[in-house]
């Protein structure tokens, strides 16, 4: 009698975990619907300076989005580091390599529209709908100042330099499947196949 309790207990395990593995496995390219903000980058250079200062000062893009390991310093020299991305960040859900936000047409931002660009800060969702993972500290920029960045960003020379896509773990790939969500939007329920 208790080999026959263990026996269906262990396949009533096995199909739960199988469940929660396909399950997690189907959900890692949702889809978040989120407006586009009515922004366009200036040429003004008082406009472009203030986008620095929030980049590389207020919001500390800069500490992420830089493959250069010494910032700190080369900031108090009144040198801009790049960010061209590519930085590898080791957590529990896995290897992250943050993006290039340099103007490269290929490997940046520079097809992106500001509308674009704007939407991916303020609700943290990528123009093919899915979740910018991790998240960043722009939903509660002003319009402004979110026009101070991308006029920045728009503004420093295009660095072609490829980064990995993230290398997320079970956990992660969980994480990101059932908790994780963008700043605001809600899930549209369709899948995009990769």
């Amino acid at each position: 009698m208790f080999r026959k309790i263990l026996k269906w207990t262990a396949l009533v395990l096995l199909v739960l975990v199988c469940g929660v593995a396909v399950a997690t496995m189907s959900r890692q390219h949702l889809t978040y619907e989120a407006p586009y903000p009515d922004v366009q980058a200036s040429a003004d250079l008082a406009v472009i300076e203030r986008g620095k200062h929030i980049v590389m000062v207020e919001k500390g893009c800069v500490q992420c989005h830089s493959p250069v390991q010494n910032i700190d310093s080369l900031l108090k020299k009144g040198e801009e580091p790049s960010l061209a991305g590519n930085k590898k960040v080791e957590t529990p859900f896995g290897t992250i390599f943050t993006t290039n936000l340099t103007p490269d047409p290929t490997t940046g931002i520079g097809k992106m529209t500001d509308a674009e660009i704007a939407r991916v800060l303020r609700y943290g969702v990528k123009p093919n709908g899915e979740a910018v993972l991790p998240f960043m500290q722009g939903q509660n920029m002003t319009d402004e100042e979110m026009v101070a960045v991308i006029s920045y960003l728009r503004s420093i020379k295009p660095i072609e330099n490829k980064v990995p896509d993230h290398e997320f773990t079970f956990l992660g790939k969980f994480a990101r499947a059932f908790v994780l969500k963008p700043a605001a939007p809600e899930p549209t329920g369709s899948l995009v196949k990769k």
